[in-house]
Parts: C-alpha cells; structure tokens; sequence
C-alpha cells in the first residue's frame, strides 16, 4: 500500500462531509444481505451502528500515519476477538459490503483507482488486527457470541420452510393490522407486502436463501419509538401466530430466540432516540389507548 492509496482514501472520506450515515445505512443494509449472522456482532440501534461504521473509517483515515496507530490497531483487533466473537472469515463479507456501499454512494465518482485505494487499505488493516486477533484467546462473552452465530439449520425445515413462515405472518399480521395499539404503526401500510417482506427477512435469519432487498431493523425502525413493552407484546402476538399453525411450544420458543436478536436495534428508551429520515419528518409514536 501506497502512501498515495492511503491519502486517496483519506480525501475520499473527508468528502463525505455530514453523509458519512447515509453510507454507512448502506454498508449495513449490503452487510447484512451477504451475511445475515453478523447482527450479534453488530447489535443496538441506530446511533450505535453509525458510531460503529464513523469509528471504522476513522482507523481507515488515519492510515496516513499507520507507523504511529498500528499499536492502537492490534489492540482493536484483540478487542474484537475477545468482546465480539469477530472471526478472520467475517472480514470477507466486510469488505465486500463496504465496497458495494462506496459504489452505490458515489457512483461514478468511485473509480478503479480509487476502489484499489480502498482495498489496499482495508487489507492493510485487517492484516494487523488479523495477527493480534491469533494470539489472544476468545473470552465467554465472545464464546457465547460466536454459538449465536450459528445458524437454528433444522428450524426452517420443521416449519415447512418458505411457505410456513409465510403462513405465520400472515396469521401474525392479521392480528397486528387490528391490534389497537401496535397496530398504530401500520396505519397506510400494505399487509401483503409486510408479510413478503417480513417472511424474506426471518427465511435469511433461520439460514435459509436470503431474498431480503430492505434495510436493516435498526433503519427500518430508526424513526419509530418502540418500547419494551410494546416489543413484549408484539412477541405474544408473534407466538400465538406460530401456535395457532399447529407448531410446538419448542418451535415456538426457538422461532422467537431468533427474531429476539434484533429487539436491541429497535427498541428505544425514550423518543429522543428516535433518528429521523428527512428534514421535517417527526418520529412515530404510537400512544397508548386509555383503559389497555
């Protein structure tokens, strides 16, 4: 890698200015198209990701003065095996979704110059966190991280796959379209298409084709204050659904273990935390009816 690569970089983020969000909901949205899995790594909402994604290409700008970080990159590398469950085959589809994410953001502008520029530098990266990464042992945390990476490969079958899942959230929707609070966030909404596109979504996160085109949880739901308590509720709802198409309790538990992994990307504390999509948009908040 070229001192010329490394400053090609570097000026191709300072360029982003105040949109670095807009491309890291991209980088997300691609990441989690090639490898759907990753959400334990990348958990919480929207704020957390984008902090994750600007920390990223902080260490990939800095590489102008890499004698003097490289210290500060093995650490992160060690971080990462040890917290995170990050393995050397994660930075793959990493890189990959990073790439389609610089293309689909500058279009024209990401020429064969500098798309060699950024691959220069990512492996440059990687290389150092990857030899820090093979001489520190994983921690329990990471341990139990890296077992929900693995995918439930039976759950999708004893569902009757594609069509199963469907069916459930048809079920589940039905009642969500009708429920007297949750049902405030669907107001305008096509049922048929929630289902398609909820149904794509879990087909991916059970190990099965991943067809899912949308944004991931965090931005889907970045502008919309949903609670605990309505995410609890929508679980009952959820179960019921899985239960009413002849499933067991065990599949049902296993069906909402899965879908449980995305609550910490949605659910939010207060409004405040609520990002919003456009100048002018307000957040979506669904008020409790009187007497519930």
């Amino acid at each position: 890698m070229s001192i010329a690569q490394r400053l090609l970089v570097k000026n191709n983020i300072d360029s982003l200015g105040d949109n670095i969000n807009k491309l890291s909901q991209i980088f997300y949205r691609e990441l989690f198209h090639i490898e759907i899995g990753l959400k334990e790594i990348f958990p919480g909402n929207v704020v957390f990701l984008n902090r994750k994604f600007a920390n990223m290409l902080g260490t990939f700008k800095n590489m102008e003065h890499l004698e003097k970080i490289s210290a500060s990159i093995e650490k992160m590398g060690e971080r990462h095996s040890q917290n995170y469950a990050v393995q050397l085959e994660h930075f793959e589809p990493i890189e990959q979704a990073l790439m389609l994410a610089l293309h689909e953001y500058f279009t024209d502008e990401f020429t064969l110059e500098l798309e060699t520029a950024w691959h220069s530098v990512f492996q440059e990266v990687t290389d150092i966190m990857k030899q820090a990464m093979g001489q520190v042992a994983h921690q329990p945390k990471a341990e139990r991280l890296h077992d929900m990476l693995s995918y439930d490969t039976q759950l999708l079958d004893e569902v009757q796959g594609t069509e199963g899942v469907r069916k459930v959230h048809q079920r589940f929707y039905d009642v969500l379209f009708a429920e007297p609070w949750l049902g405030k966030f669907f107001y305008g909404k096509a049922k048929d298409v929630l289902v398609d596109k909820q149904t794509q979504f879990m087909v991916a996160a059970f190990g099965g084709e991943n067809l899912y085109k949308g944004d991931t949880p965090a931005f889907v739901h970045m502008h919309m204050y949903v609670t605990d308590e309505m995410s609890d509720l929508r679980q009952q709802v959820l179960r019921q659904a899985i239960l009413a198409e002849g499933h067991s309790d065990s599949i049902a538990d296993r069906w909402l273990k899965v879908d449980d992994s995305f609550r910490a990307s949605i659910v939010k504390n207060s409004v405040d935390e609520c990002v919003l999509k456009c100048v002018g948009q307000m957040p979506v908040v669904a008020k409790k009816p009187e007497n519930y």
